[in-house]
């Protein structure tokens, strides 16, 4: 620095001039601004260093495998035993589904083949009765053909015998005549067509069958038309 310097002995202190001290304060200045540059570019340094690696927390040291527990071991083959009866239940069930499909299989054929059998029958049913009434038809048409070379009493026997031949092969089967003439009105198997006003027979005594009636095994299958016996109170009655 230049510029005269004064001292003053009694207090040993040294005074600078007016140019002196700007001369100082600008060198301060300037160092400061040094020293913050130099600041700066340490504290940059430092923030581009990486971070440094964390550290892995320390392993603990193994301890000792505890004790085995007995009930460990117990409850492992409980475990296994109940996972065998498991397999070998689901095998069982295995075939026992096997063995229904099987059964289920055999019954939808054999619905079917009742089925069949079923309709069969009732489509057969008939032909041995039929094939015997066939019989009678041949007789009948026969009969027929020749009623005009036979006698009158010829052609009348061969009728009666066709007619006997017929209900023969009626009853054979269970096709029986209904029973009316000279008995008491049944309504369960008559049919009153006619009333007649009559004293010579008690009243409500079948007087006349109409048509013939029949049963097939005891079950009717058409009843008997007749005319009834009156007396003449019913008929004023009515």
């Amino acid at each position: 620095m230049s510029g005269p310097k004064k001292h003053r002995a009694e207090e040993d202190i040294i005074f600078l001039e007016t140019e002196s001290r700007d001369d100082v304060a600008r060198a301060l200045a300037e160092a400061e601004r040094a020293i913050e540059a130099v600041e700066e570019k340490h504290r940059r340094l430092e923030e581009a260093r990486p971070a440094a690696a964390v550290e892995p927390a320390p392993v603990p040291a193994p301890r000792d495998p505890p004790a085995p527990d007995s009930r460990i071991g117990v409850l492992e083959d409980q475990v296994s035993r109940e996972r065998e009866r498991a397999i070998r239940a689901e095998e069982d069930a295995g075939r026992v589904r096997e063995a229904l499909l099987r059964k289920s299989a055999d019954f939808d054929n054999l619905k079917r083949r009742t089925e069949k059998d079923k309709a069969d029958y009732f489509r057969f049913a008939l032909a041995e009765a039929f094939t015997d009434i066939l019989d009678v038809v041949d007789n009948f048409e026969r009969a027929l053909q020749h009623r005009g070379d036979a006698r009158g009493e010829e052609f009348h026997a061969g009728i009666d015998m066709i007619a006997r031949q017929l209900t023969e092969t009626l009853k054979k089967y269970g096709v029986v005549e209904v029973a009316a003439r000279d008995l008491p009105f049944d309504p369960n198997v008559h049919e009153a067509v006619v009333r007649e006003e009559t004293s010579t027979v008690a009243p409500g005594t079948v007087l006349e069958v109409l048509q013939k009636g029949y049963l097939l095994s005891d079950r009717l299958l058409r009843p008997a038309r007749v005319r009834v016996a009156a007396s003449r109170a019913v008929r004023d009655a009515t």
